[in-house]
């Protein structure tokens, strides 16, 4: 997996992005991914966030924001696209709870879209 992640993670950061992006990540943390597959993709949401933004750098929200959606039985907005700007906040706020219970994706959707 750290492999596969690490090439996602190059080639996001090859696409040009010069007036910035907004990403919101929905998160599925429902009985079918698993406790311990949760733990590993917040694992690579990490690597995400410390590849987009430098090593003690606050994040610029005019070049790009991230907002976190998770998702089992109902979607929960974890915080927006607005809600930090210091990249160490993000990396703490990404750390989100397995939950349990059946995957509604349609929710996930519709909250990240909102």
């Amino acid at each position: 997996m750290a492999q596969a992640a690490t090439a996602a993670i190059f080639q996001l950061l090859s696409v040009d992005c010069s007036r910035g992006s907004d990403i919101v990540i929905a998160l599925d943390t429902s009985g079918s991914i698993g406790e311990d597959n949760v733990r590993e993709i917040t694992g690579f949401l990490g690597l995400l966030i410390n590849s987009l933004f430098a090593e003690g750098n606050d994040t610029d929200p005019s070049v790009t924001r991230i907002g976190l959606v998770t998702f089992s039985d109902s979607a929960s907005i974890e915080f927006q696209l607005n809600t930090y700007r210091k990249r160490t906040r993000l990396l703490q706020a990404i750390n989100v709870q397995y939950v349990g219970g059946t995957t509604n994706t349609p929710n996930a959707i519709r909250y990240s879209t909102c």
